[in-house]
């Protein structure tokens, strides 16, 4: 019995708090990651510590950029979410290949090849407009996903909605960096059509 309250001091007093502080390590290496963001953006960081929110524009559309941390129930994620002026003329949802095993069936979306097979090899497609997907998809936008693959990025475009996100915590200005370039590529090829 002596030997469980050893262990149960221990656990509390030096691996508690060990594992508080590498918490709040991460979080503040986040919330400086957005602050630096901020600053080359003309942007904001807002929200808690543990949830930081980098707000910024483009082409005076509102940028919101979030991290999630993961837990047992949900995947860690790095989000930017940009609101648009009107709706776009379609919906798309496109995914990494290695979540189409998660993505199912969606009702309403058919998968679009484009017929480039590096590609569709990638990453899936679904909409209900192919056509319209065939135009947002110009080879500027697959080339700098293609050049994402590694981070699994994951595009949902929905009448004024586009979230573009990679299923990890971002920990480097470079992660951040290519996120915001994929982000502004959807926005500014919306606003070409």
């Amino acid at each position: 019995m002596d030997w469980f309250l050893v262990v149960y001091l221990g656990f509390i007093i030096v691996i508690f708090p060990l594992i508080i502080f590498l918490s709040l390590w991460r979080y503040r290496t986040i919330r400086r990651l957005m602050q630096q963001q901020a600053e080359k953006r003309n942007g904001t960081v807002s929200g808690s510590f543990l949830l930081p929110q980098l707000n910024c524009t483009h082409q005076n559309l509102p940028v919101l950029v979030t991290s999630i941390p993961g837990n047992r129930y949900r995947h860690a994620k790095t989000e930017a979410h940009i609101t648009l002026f009107k709706p776009a003329a379609g919906s798309v949802t496109l995914v990494s290949g290695s979540f189409i095993a998660r993505f199912g069936k969606t009702k309403g979306l058919s998968e679009v090849h484009l017929g480039f097979d590096e590609f569709d090899k990638e990453f899936l497609i679904r909409s209900e407009d192919e056509q319209f997907v065939r135009n947002l998809m110009d080879s500027r936008l697959q080339g700098i996903l293609l050049e994402m693959k590694q981070e699994k990025p994951a595009v949902f475009l929905a009448g004024t909605s586009l979230t573009v996100s990679v299923p990890k915590i971002l920990k480097t200005e470079e992660g951040y960096d290519r996120l915001f370039d994929l982000s502004f590529a959807f926005v500014d090829r919306i606003s070409e059509l």
